[in-house]
């Protein structure tokens, strides 16, 4: 995995950007943020964005109400910084110690947490293992063969799925390596695995269990533990 050459089109949008950079954002969905970063330092760039919005409001803050385009207009005036908060060739050096398709800080969470993966059956080519559940969420590392078109579903609450190998499309829209895609209960949607490549891995950031269109899945969904 070459962190450097990958520049994803699809990350989390500015309100939860400035949660992350503000330190508001849940750990997994944190973890998820910090991963993408590793594998595409140009999200770090953006991510240094927020955190001068956040200096300079600091700064001039007077008890005033923001207006709904504050952020847009704060960004656009801000100076190109000489020293970044989230320096991106740092990013690219952790990213360098993990091996394969673990970007580094996924790495040290494993290592810290004592976690050793073990990937359990999900349904048919698809594979699962649980990483941690706090706050509401589930996170967990999810595997599915390529070709493989996965059940039509959608959520209760969120799901954030960073693209860790491979890569698939979903109404339309191509997601690879380093892209963070975010759903909700509002979506549905059936993801179709790339037929060329690798096996797809994804980490995945849950708020609930997904809510399946066809019923012979409502029925099994118990023993797929999504």
């Amino acid at each position: 995995m070459t962190s450097t050459s990958l520049s994803p089109r699809h990350t989390a949008n500015e309100e939860w950007l400035a949660s992350y950079s503000s330190g508001t954002l849940t750990p997994a969905k944190s973890l998820l943020i910090d991963c993408q970063m590793a594998i595409a330092p140009a999200i770090a760039a953006k991510i240094n964005v927020f955190d001068e919005i956040g200096g300079a409001f600091i700064e001039s803050a007077k008890g005033e109400d923001l207006s709904n385009d504050f952020l847009s207009r704060l960004s656009s005036a801000l100076p190109d910084s000489d020293m970044p908060a989230h320096d991106p060739s740092a990013t690219a050096r952790d990213q360098s110690r993990a091996s394969g398709w673990i970007p580094s800080p996924l790495q040290k969470f494993l290592e810290t947490s004592e976690i050793d993966l073990k990937w359990k059956k999900s349904g048919p080519g698809v594979e699962r293992a649980p990483l941690l559940g706090e706050d509401g969420e589930r996170l967990y590392l999810l595997k599915a063969k390529q070709g493989l078109k996965l059940p039509v579903h959608t959520h209760r609450g969120q799901e954030w799925t960073l693209i860790l190998q491979g890569g698939y499309n979903v109404n339309g829209e191509n997601y690879g390596v380093g892209d963070l895609h975010c759903e909700d209960e509002n979506c549905v949607h059936q993801p179709i695995i790339d037929a060329h490549g690798e096996d797809c891995i994804s980490l995945v950031v849950d708020e609930g269990a997904l809510v399946f269109k066809n019923p012979i899945y409502k029925i099994i969904q118990p023993l797929l533990g999504v």
